[in-house]
């Protein structure tokens, strides 16, 4: 027998084309809640930082594909008593914007504000599909993509600034202020779980704090600073087993990293700005000259509480709030630019929107703590607590200066780290502590 007489050995499989494979990758991804949540979740905390509201559409086309996929019968309807009162809390809060418009004048008008407050409409929606995805380590992935848009964003911010000239730096966001308070607020949530981190992790993480920060100081946003020494409290707290073990290496650092962010913060022009503060609340007529936007604020504050005091319990609808402390202003000797907002979110909300408005605005900076807290005590309790502080504290402080839920980039971040702390905290209810990545290649040919 010759080798012309053999059987011919099988063939190989034919291969896909790479549109064909890149077809079978995306219908993979899709059908597999836990594939796609494991790629979306760092995805979803590095957009912000970097891309700013491509964050918001990606966070939306989450709730598309959640949609659809529920159509198709890969999820189903889930309501745990583990988020029942994190989604509550967003539930009531989207339920008082969308209803407090209609009972004033210019209705339509005051719905604007009910587009970025979807957030917290949908928000259940994605809650309810990450707690069917028992392989995703939400906080994990979460935090990790969080770091790697820090970081980015902190070079970026860099190029503006020192080669390009930009006054303030913005990163990928709208404008110096939002981008201001996410870079710090990603600094502080970078650090939490450091102490479980590997040593090239750990690298990467405090890499990202120090980038948040001087992102931060490179947007020069006033408001966002006050939010630093809280975030300094509440990671000593969290790592204070660490640093007591270490101590002598944790002061070498810390005395480092202050001097280098105090040589970094005069380069960023730092005390310029907190100078203009302190002109700002003169009430002097130069002051005024010196650092109107500063004063504007205290202005609209303080017209602001008179105009709630008068009405307390509604307010005088989201939007006619404005108006009627220009109005006060004005018949005061003080005329006002026709500013959109009072800037600072708890004096906005109370005109507008009454104790009512107030109230769901508190609950809802205060829920995450809540959760938190009611969270299991298992080992990453601590971590879940450090998150939750951070999130709140940061955003308390931040809507003293400026508003938080009225603005699509804010609003993606908050909503986006209140899912996932929603979801960890749910995880460890359950009892889940192994988590293992799904396969996330291209799916052989049939």
């Amino acid at each position: 027998m010759t080798a012309a007489d053999l059987p011919a050995p099988d063939a190989p499989p034919p291969g896909r084309s790479p549109f064909g494979a890149a077809w079978a990758w995306l219908l993979a991804t899709i059908d597999d809640p836990n594939r796609a949540a494991w790629l979306y979740l760092p995805v979803l905390a590095f957009l912000p930082l970097t891309f700013g509201s491509v964050a918001t559409f990606f966070y939306f086309g989450a709730c598309i594909y959640v949609g659809l996929i529920f159509l198709g019968r890969r999820l189903t309807w889930v309501w745990p008593p583990t988020t029942a009162f994190g989604c509550l809390v967003t539930l009531g809060y989207f339920a008082v914007t969308v209803v407090s418009p209609l009972f004033f004048p210019d209705k339509l008008e005051g719905w604007r504000d009910v587009g970025t407050a979807f957030h917290y409409l949908t928000l259940t929606m994605l809650v309810g599909a990450l707690v069917q995805t028992p392989k995703v380590d939400v906080l994990d992935l979460f935090l990790n993509g969080l770091r790697a848009g820090a970081i980015v964003s902190f070079g970026h911010a860099l190029l503006q600034v020192f080669v390009f000239g930009h006054p303030r730096a913005t990163a990928g966001m709208a404008n110096a202020i939002p981008f201001g308070d996410t870079a710090i607020l990603a600094a502080g949530l970078s650090m939490v779980g450091f102490a479980r981190l590997s040593p090239r992790m750990r690298a990467f993480a405090f890499l990202a704090a120090l980038s948040g920060i001087g992102g931060c100081l490179l947007s020069q946003t006033r408001g966002a600073l006050l939010a630093l020494p809280l975030i300094v409290v509440v990671i000593g707290v969290h790592l204070w087993p660490l640093i007591r073990r270490r101590a002598a290496r944790a002061l070498l650092a810390l005395g480092l990293v202050m001097m280098a962010l105090g040589l970094f913060g005069t380069l960023a022009k730092i005390p310029d700005r907190i100078a203009q503060v302190r002109q700002g609340i003169e009430t002097a007529e130069p002051a005024r000259h010196r650092d109107p936007a500063t004063a504007h604020r205290v202005i609209l504050w303080t017209y602001g509480l008179d105009a709630f005091l008068d009405r307390p319990l509604f307010g005088y609808g989201s939007q006619n709030s404005v108006d009627e402390v220009r109005e006060r202003a004005g018949r005061a000797g003080f005329p006002l630019p026709a500013y959109s907002h009072l800037h600072n979110e708890y004096m906005t909300t109370a005109v507008g929107r009454g104790l009512v408005g107030l109230l769901a605005l508190l609950l809802l900076l205060v829920a995450p703590i809540i959760i938190a807290l009611m969270s299991p005590p298992d080992e990453r309790q601590r971590d879940r607590i450090a998150f939750a502080v951070i999130l709140s504290g940061s955003y308390g402080l931040f809507g003293l200066t400026n508003l938080l839920f009225s603005h699509d980039q804010t609003n993606t971040v908050y909503a986006s780290a209140y899912l996932v702390l929603l979801v960890a905290s749910h995880q460890a209810a359950v009892g889940l502590k192994v988590f293992r990545r799904p396969f996330l290649g291209v799916p052989p040919a049939p």
